[in-house]
């Protein structure tokens, strides 16, 4: 079964699909939500009304992937989700951030399939055909009629709405490059290192730790980009021979967590 969850009678969220939209057009205004803010609201919406800590989503979204991510992250992740669930409708905020704690969901959840909450419209067995009456033809004509003119000004407040709606998407999607806040940390080992930890002598510290442990090197032009996490208690390290933003960038990683433990 596809769990489909419906949030405050109002919107629809389909984790198999990543798709989270309106229930009154869904699917035609969903949204297309990407893997962390898909399975974090996933997390939220499954544990409504409990407390999720930083180290469980961390375990739960980015470590069964493979991943040592920043707590900024996850915080740009929970942003994400809250953007995102306003721009499908839902005014109420519905995700609480509660510190030192972790996070709650607060909605009105119900889960359940997609035809639970979506039916099928129903159609007539003998449709009847409505001939339109005198007056309404003359309406008709009369608009049809009508010089293109009249309306160029909703065109334009219709192309200016989709134009911001674009924009949104591609600054909620893409707020800024993931490594745009790591610190140099100098050259190591061939590499070029940079760190999400802004403690220059532990980044280093931790980055030939992990190099003696694995015996890695980098080629000649390569970056590597170090990610610490003391609530995952665990280490990345990815080796690029380019910018990774770029699509044609080769990449190869290196990650080291100790055993996760909710209750440490």
């Amino acid at each position: 079964m596809n769990k489909v969850f419906l949030i405050n009678e109002t919107i629809i969220f389909e984790p198999e699909l990543r798709r989270l939209g309106p229930l009154a057009s869904y699917p035609d205004r969903a949204l297309t939500l990407h893997g962390p803010v898909n399975e974090c609201l996933t997390q939220l919406l499954d544990h409504n009304g409990e407390v999720l800590t930083q180290r469980y989503l961390f375990s739960a979204v980015w470590e069964k992937q493979g991943a040592v991510v920043t707590t900024n992250a996850l915080y740009q992740t929970i942003s994400s989700i809250r953007k995102a669930l306003k721009t499908a409708g839902l005014d109420d905020d519905v995700i609480k951030t509660l510190p030192k704690a972790g996070f709650k969901c607060i909605a009105r959840v119900v889960a359940g399939e997609r035809d639970d909450f979506l039916k099928p419209q129903k159609i007539s067995a003998d449709p009847v055909l409505i001939a339109p009456s005198t007056e309404q033809t003359e309406v008709f004509v009369k608009v049809a009629t009508t010089s293109p003119t009249r309306f160029w000004p909703y065109w334009i407040a219709a192309l200016l709405f989709i134009l911001s709606c674009s924009m949104f998407y591609q600054t909620w999607k893409y707020d800024e490059p993931v490594f745009a806040r790591y610190h140099p940390v100098g050259q190591l080992n061939g590499c070029n290192v940079f760190s999400s930890w802004y403690d220059r002598d532990k980044s280093q510290s931790a980055f030939e730790a992990l190099s003696d442990r694995y015996t890695f090197r980098c080629h000649e032009g390569e970056t590597a980009y170090l990610t610490l996490n003391h609530a995952q208690r665990g280490v990345t390290v990815l080796i690029c021979d380019n910018n990774p933003q770029e699509s044609a960038t080769r990449c190869r990683s290196i990650y080291y967590k100790q055993q996760y433990n909710e209750n440490e």
